[in-house]
């Protein structure tokens, strides 16, 4: 039998404090921007919005293309676009 023991600290090291420092930042932040009527919300939507017509335009484009040589591709690239 062994009479060895486990000391373990019980109180929390210094990157615990930072995470709980860095989670209370956000929550603030968080509720600020909600506060505030979430001015960048906007901004962000239409740059998704700009990202995904810009998605389809390239793949009408390529369906385009692929007209003469592929006509099947084409309407692959198509249904693709009117997903996106």
């Amino acid at each position: 039998m062994s009479a060895a023991t486990i000391t373990q600290a019980h109180d929390k090291g210094l990157r615990h404090h930072f995470s709980a420092l860095l989670a209370t930042v956000g929550d603030f932040a968080a509720q600020l921007y909600a506060a505030h009527g979430g001015w960048l919300a906007p901004m962000r939507d239409a740059a998704a919005a700009r990202a995904r017509q810009q998605g389809r335009d390239a793949l009408l484009s390529q369906a385009n293309q692929a007209e003469a040589h592929s006509p099947s591709l084409a309407n692959e690239l198509r249904n693709f676009a009117s997903r996106g």
